[in-house]
């Protein structure tokens, strides 16, 4: 590599530029796997109105970063949701940090002590959250970091997508807080 060229990964992600490398595709396996979730959760949605809750339990428990308790980033451009799901998730015990653009999605994922796990919605205003978790996966120091997609798109291809490019869970809004919260504990083997 010459002194010119940028090094495939900073060892800090910038959302605001483009990405070094393109994430690769979904492998067939990747894609059959979320396209069967997706149909169940399809099924759920069709049956009580919003998805409950997909989402891929942890093989152990992820132990808290700080050594204490869980830290959470919610990535949220509604500012009233954001605030009540910092409120809920505060009052369960978890440390929580917001962003709701990429420049704050920046500084968040560039502080020294990373999250536990990310709330990430899929519309942001200068963002879509499915390329935003497609350079996490990309990163190693996000690559193995659990990601819960919480977003208004519910259609099954949605969630396909979602669950394909690397999500741990998807909850549609709207959402039963409870089964959010229950989603993020499965996923970090707290459940």
């Amino acid at each position: 590599m010459t002194p010119t060229q940028p090094a495939p990964f900073d060892d800090d992600l910038d959302f605001t530029r483009p990405a070094p490398v393109e994430p690769p595709a979904p492998t067939p396996q990747q894609l059959e796997t979320a396209g069967k979730e997706a149909t169940s959760g399809g099924a759920e949605l069709r049956k009580a109105g919003y998805y409950v809750a997909i989402a891929r339990r942890a093989t152990a428990r992820v132990p808290p970063r700080n050594g204490e308790r869980h830290a959470l980033l919610v990535v949220e451009d509604d500012p009233d949701l954001s605030t009540l799901v910092a409120e809920i998730f505060s009052v369960e015990g978890f440390e929580v940090r917001s962003a709701a653009n990429r420049a704050q999605i920046n500084a968040e994922v560039n502080k020294a002590m990373l999250p536990d796990l990310i709330l990430l919605d899929i519309m942001l205003p200068d963002a879509d959250g499915l390329r935003i978790l497609a350079r996490l996966r990309a990163h190693p120091k996000f690559a193995r970091m659990p990601v819960i997609m919480m977003t208004g798109k519910a259609e099954p291809s949605d969630v396909k997508a979602g669950l394909a490019a690397g999500a741990d869970g998807y909850v549609s809004k709207p959402f039963r807080m409870s089964a959010l919260v229950a989603a993020v504990n499965l996923v970090l083997g707290r459940a």
